[in-house]
């Protein structure tokens, strides 16, 4: 069986060697040489048997789009080995801080690297890899696992069953809104208003698996909470603005903390609005009426002119 690898690089005579020289080994080589948000995308629609990432990308550098793809419950069983370029004794230390499972030196040695991805393709790496950290859903782990964990995994899975309902092209063709927020009363709260106006509604209830299912439902506007286990909104909000996809969508958060302090902090990571909860059908109807009751034109131009908003 042929082996898929994915290529995340921007350095397009690096992309063509590599991709030539794997191929005659026997490796199918996909390409994402527009920055760490293309390979994120690529790592959940292609779902490879390895990824090759390069540290100095683009937009998200390669560093920070391992530690996503590492976060996530839908990538991080994939080996991933870091293409770097050892310029400061710092780059050291990102290697195990990024979860990374191996590394390669530029200039890149063509042997050492088939060696390595020979290695981490072996059944034994992948056995202690799903042993050590992604083996949930065999019954001796669920019975150790911590009731929030297994549960995190449970409702994971159907998350990703929903994503891949929701990106069938038979699907309805609504603009898409996505409200990232574990709380499911919240969510049951915005999806009947969401819908109530003729949108297509998804909840995101796992804050580090946010970025991949954005990038892979691709929604009109995104709710946005501020307190979340894990992280916080305005770290999340500060990751899908450095997402080219995303550098013009808007973004509301969400939030019970609502003082000035707050509102500037959410614009200066990039937030479109602001408001707070409880979830209310007033504010929300404002929200969508005044970011998708126009054309995308429309909507990007509000974006830039109006900048921040505060829906009471």
């Amino acid at each position: 069986m042929t082996r898929k690898i994915l290529l995340v690089e921007h350095d397009e005579p690096m992309c063509r060697m590599l991709q030539q020289q794997l191929a005659q080994y026997g490796y199918e080589v996909v390409l994402a040489n527009d920055g760490g948000d293309e390979g994120i995308l690529m790592a959940v629609t292609e779902q490879p048997d390895l990824i090759l990432i390069a540290t100095d990308l683009p937009v998200i550098d390669g560093w920070q789009t391992i530690k996503i793809l590492k976060a996530s419950t839908v990538t991080q069983n994939i080996p991933i080995m870091a293409l770097m370029a050892l310029n400061s004794d710092a780059e050291w230390g990102k290697v195990s801080e990024s979860g990374c499972d191996d590394y390669e030196l530029k200039p890149i040695d063509l042997t050492s690297v088939l060696n390595k991805i020979k290695a981490l393709l072996s059944p034994e790496n992948a056995s202690a890899l799903s042993a050590i950290s992604y083996g949930f859903e065999s019954p001796l782990f669920q019975d150790h696992l911590p009731a929030s964990q297994s549960s995190r995994e449970a409702q994971t899975s159907k998350r990703w069953a929903q994503v891949a309902n929701a990106t069938n092209p038979t699907t309805s063709s609504k603009s898409r809104v996505v409200y990232v927020d574990d709380s499911p009363v919240d969510s049951q709260v915005m999806a009947e208003i969401v819908r109530g106006a003729g949108y297509e509604y998804d909840n995101i209830t796992e804050p580090l698996d946010a970025i991949p299912i954005l990038l892979e439902l691709r929604p009109k506007l995104i709710f946005l909470d501020l307190v979340m286990p894990f992280t916080n909104g305005y770290e999340v909000c500060a990751q899908i603005r450095r997402i080219s996809t995303f550098r013009t969508t808007p973004i509301i958060i969400v939030t019970n903390n609502d003082g000035i302090i707050d509102r500037i902090r959410a614009r200066i990571v990039g937030a479109s609005g602001f408001f707070s909860k409880p979830v209310k059908k007033k504010r929300v109807l404002k929200a969508l009426h005044k970011y998708l009751g126009a054309s995308r034109e429309e909507t990007t131009k509000s974006l830039s002119q109006s900048g921040f908003s505060s829906f009471f």
